[in-house]
């Protein structure tokens, strides 16, 4: 029988018995979703930078009912909670992939990549105060920002040449069909174009020197040969394989020539 203060009222409850284990089965129907980062510590983090992160994880989980849960040192920690109704829903935002979810990861990653940190998580399970959290499941690793680098060097490269487009600077513009089929867009000067003319679409084969630039993407480092300046051309002359052996038997020092067919001495050496 509940027990009525002097004025015959009921007396009003000043703090939420935390030993009642009903709302510890309250608390523990609810589900944390945390994004964890394991690189650095969260007081390398600037405070934009904490509450970026915290907002892209809420917009990922996508429940207007989600309330935080915490922040936390160690291997930083960023929690919301969600209830228990609203689990499904929740789940099914992290799993899924959606623009909004891509937008959001990449929010993510841009934080991240200022400080260097590559190694991020969005997992489930129950945040408990003073316990090692256990995650439940790991939903979603986050990838390294995948951005793009550019350099150039010095490269000779064989090939033909295909399509001229007249430049308005001091350069033009021509592509060069590579002997494996790749065509790479290139420029040289108004003079050397006027020696290139005869070679244009005529299958020949010539050596260019110049200058390369390449892309890199980090996280494939997949090389791509973007543009190529043209600084000077040889002609590749044909030659057949019997005039190709007797140049290289011709070479004294390598004492092929001493060997009517080198060929079938060198591919029985390889046999052995």
């Amino acid at each position: 029988m509940t027990k009525l203060d002097k004025k015959g009222r009921k007396p009003t409850q000043e703090r939420l018995d935390l030993e009642d284990s009903s709302v510890h089965h309250e608390l523990d129907d609810n589900l944390d979703f945390v994004l964890k980062i394991h690189d650095g510590h969260l007081h390398d983090l600037e405070i934009s930078s904490v509450a970026n992160l915290l907002s892209a994880l809420g917009q990922i989980v996508g429940v207007r009912q989600a309330s935080f849960k915490i922040i936390k040192e160690g291997s930083t920690t960023i929690a919301i909670t969600v209830p228990r109704d609203c689990k499904p829903i929740a789940m099914a935002n992290v799993l899924k992939d959606t623009a909004l979810k891509r937008k959001q990861v990449t929010r993510i990653q841009k934080e991240l990549s200022k400080y260097g940190f590559h190694n991020a998580e969005i997992s489930n399970g129950h945040l408990k105060e003073n316990q090692p959290y256990q995650p439940s499941q790991i939903l979603y690793s986050v990838p390294e920002l995948d951005y793009e680098e550019n350099f150039t060097q010095d490269e000779s490269i064989d090939g033909y040449l295909t399509r001229l487009q007249k430049g308005k600077d001091k350069s033009d513009h021509i592509t060069i069909i590579l002997n494996n089929g790749d065509e790479v867009p290139a420029e040289c000067s108004h003079k050397l174009l006027e020696e290139l003319h005869p070679y244009f679409n005529i299958n020949k084969c010539l050596r260019f020197e110049g200058i390369a630039s390449y892309s890199s993407k980090t996280n494939t480092y997949q090389l791509k040969l973007k543009k190529y300046s043209i600084t000077k051309f040889t002609v590749i002359e044909d030659i057949s394989l019997d005039e190709w052996i007797d140049g290289f038997r011709a070479q004294g020092a390598s004492n092929w020539s001493k060997f009517d067919d080198p060929i079938a001495v060198w591919l029985k050496e390889r046999q052995d």
